[in-house]
């Protein structure tokens, strides 16, 4: 659209170009026509000529008969008698017809009756010529003799010299001789008494058929040349006048064709410029121009359809851009960085990160299916409804089933939503985590490398109303980095159409995972780049990486302490001495102290007896207390147990009824106001809290 001028037509030189050729080819086609007919013109002359010629050879044979009293033949038309050919004959070197000499080569001989009638004939003229005998002859006109068989010697004529006498001696040449005797007849062109003269030669025969003489007739070529000039005079104005008038139906043609034209050009150029024409151009006719109109018109509504998909598809980035969160999170307690690439094709993918209270922080990372505005408004849509239940407080599954039915309501299109969110206590490092179909993340344990935090995934949303999610939980330690994607990672492709694929994704992040948030982002999406190797990107890329900082990991004042210890009972008092040291130095009334490490006893004596069975290994214990809040963490490696999952003990029944076991968790949930298990990465993490 911006280059407009550069498809500007220009009609007016267009019209001067057709109106110099139309001119150039009328020239052309005249010159053409003049000379083509000129020689049709000539050689119709000629044919007529030949015609009048051979009427001239029969009026000077009809002469000759009228001559010869004695011999009167009648053929054909008895009104016209014409000279029977087999009546020639040579005589002592003369030509008769008959009795009559036609010629002897004597002046006196030479310009008899018949041809001095025939000199009277407009433009005509005859004389005959006498054909040499084998033997040759000795021609006393000349007084020469030695002549060949075969030459053709002037006895007789109606042509005469400058001085008025009849010319006679002369004879034919060789060459038009050797043509007589070979077809019997010849036209063609001399020069005589230096005049070009078009004539026809007729054989003469004797009663045997032999040749005996010529009888010759001929016009002025000037005749020829003066009708020709009359006739192509005529024929070129004739043709000039029939140019015009074509070069006029042209002009107007033309002028009609480039009219139909400029209509197309302004058309173009409301199209160049964006302003798309309200009606389709209709150029009214049926020739090349209505085909190219169609294809104007198929064009336009092809660059009208490209125009709504562009601004459809520049709503749609506007929308996601605008949904998406605008800084990033920053404190003590916790980190968020994330970007999203978007394709050429706008997607549906969306990442967020908000408080559900002071305490909470809640991370929301989501692939709309489908392109354009549809995905673009399902995904605000879908991205309000999580925000708005996790607000509320509600459970992360709880959220996710609220919205999932709330996004099945009215979804004709079919769009469906895989999405991750997971609820971190900032004070105790739970997790809380709910998947709906989406990629598992990746966390990171502080000072070692990323694993997949796998979980059973649930459906994806707005798939069907009746799904019930289940939720995970996990503890975080200070330190720990949680990292979420959308499949526009891992489905990348080079080339070759192979995929980047999750575990060049985990090698990336093992190798690259205790750098800056910022640089592991910018740094994977340059890793996918060079991967790609410029194939165009057909997916959002969407990545956001969260940390939980050790600082503010328990509010921002708390007051931690850790220590490890072997996990054996021998080490139990040494455990049980750290904790009453920390807890007493911060202040803990003594009930709620001796309760506590009653608590601790319990929990480090199952540790030490059953976590490593046949075997040695270590148990940490962190102690954090801040706003009359203690909070206990138990970190081992050993197999896998779940204390808060065993029943509790019936402590109405008699001792003796009772079942072995179970007490000693009991008393701890008692002593306790809150006890949380998980098991991340290979760690039994248990972690209590009581309030004082």
């Amino acid at each position: 659209m911006k280059n407009a001028k550069k498809i500007k037509i220009n009609v007016h030189s267009l019209r001067s170009r057709i109106r110099i050729v139309i001119l150039l080819l009328s020239v052309l086609l005249i010159a053409t026509v003049e000379i083509t007919m000129t020689r049709s013109i000539r050689n119709m002359a000629e044919q007529a000529m030949l015609s009048r010629m051979e009427g001239d050879i029969n009026y000077i044979k009809d002469l000759i008969w009228q001559a010869d009293h004695d011999r009167k033949t009648y053929s054909g038309n008895q009104d016209k008698p014409v000279a029977e050919d087999g009546d020639w004959s040579i005589q002592d070197g003369a030509l008769f017809y008959g009795t009559i000499l036609i010629g002897d080569g004597t002046e006196e001989n030479a310009y008899l009756e018949p041809f001095q009638l025939m000199k009277g004939r407009t433009g005509s003229f005859s004389y005959t010529f006498v054909r040499c005998p084998d033997e040759g002859l000795t021609w006393a006109g000349d007084g020469k003799g030695g002549y060949q068989q075969g030459h053709y010697l002037r006895v007789a004529g109606s042509t005469l010299d400058s001085e008025g006498n009849t010319i006679i001696g002369t004879y034919i040449d060789k060459k038009v001789a050797d043509i007589i005797e070979a077809t019997g007849i010849y036209c063609g062109y001399a020069n005589v008494v230096g005049e070009q003269v078009f004539c026809m030669y007729s054989p003469l025969t004797d009663q045997n058929g032999n040749r005996v003489g010529v009888i010759v007739v001929g016009r002025s070529v000037e005749v020829i040349e003066a009708q020709t000039r009359k006739t192509a005079g005529l024929l070129f104005w004739l043709i000039v006048v029939s140019v015009l008038l074509v070069d006029i139906v042209l002009n107007a043609f033309a002028t009609r064709w480039i009219a139909k034209l400029d209509i197309a050009n302004h058309y173009l150029m409301d199209i160049s410029t964006g302003a798309f024409p309200r009606k389709p151009l209709d150029l009214h006719t049926r020739d090349e121009l209505y085909v190219t109109a169609q294809c104007i018109n198929e064009m336009t509504d092809a660059l009208k359809e490209k125009e709504r998909i562009s601004g459809e598809l520049e709503a749609a980035a506007n929308i996601q851009r605008y949904m998406l969160p605008r800084e990033f999170a920053e404190n003590e307690a916790f980190g968020v960085n994330a970007f999203m690439y978007p394709a050429k094709e706008v997607g549906g993918d969306f990442y967020d990160f908000f408080m559900t209270d002071e305490d909470h922080l809640a991370v929301v990372i989501a692939d709309v299916s489908g392109k354009g505005v549809p995905a673009a408004m399902f995904m605000a849509i879908a991205k309000m409804l999580i925000k708005n239940h996790a607000q509320m407080g509600l459970k992360p599954c709880e959220v996710f089933n609220r919205a999932n039915a709330l996004l099945c309501e009215g979804n004709e299109t079919s769009i469906f939503v895989t999405a991750w969110m997971g609820v971190l206590d900032l004070r105790s490092g739970k997790l809380t985590y709910v998947n709906a179909g989406h990629n598992p993340p990746l966390i990171r344990l502080k000072d070692g490398g990323f694993d997949w935090l796998k979980s059973k995934p649930g459906m994806v949303l707005a798939a069907f109303d009746t799904v019930k999610y289940e939720q995970n939980e996990l503890i975080m330690s200070p330190g720990d980095r949680l990292f979420l994607y959308t499949d526009g990672v891992t489905e990348a492709m080079d080339a070759e159409n192979s995929l980047y694929g999750s575990k060049r994704l985990k090698d990336h992040l093992d190798v690259h995972g205790a750098e800056a948030p910022a640089q592991v982002l910018n740094g994977l999406k340059a890793d996918i780049d060079s991967f790609a190797g410029g194939q165009e990107q057909f997916d959002d890329i969407t990545m956001l990486m969260l940390d939980y900082r050790e600082k503010a990991g328990e509010g921002g004042n708390c007051e931690t302490a850790e220590r490890d210890f072997p996990a054996a009972e021998a080490a139990l008092q040494d455990a049980i001495g750290f904790a009453e040291e920390t807890l007493a130095a911060r202040q803990i009334p003594a009930r709620i102290l001796s309760r506590m490490l009653m608590a601790v006893e319990e929990i480090f004596t199952n540790i030490a007896k059953f976590a490593y069975p046949g075997g040695e290994g270590t148990v940490s214990l962190g102690i954090c207390t801040e706003d009359k809040t203690v909070r206990m963490r138990f970190t081992d490696q050993g197999v896998p147990f779940d204390p808060t999952q065993a029943e509790d003990p019936d402590i109405d029944l008699p001792l003796e009824q009772r079942e072995t076991g179970g007490l000693g968790i009991y008393l701890v949930k008692e002593i306790m106001d809150e006890v949380t298990y998980s098991r991340e990465n290979g760690r039994n993490i248990l972690q209590m809290t009581r309030k004082y």
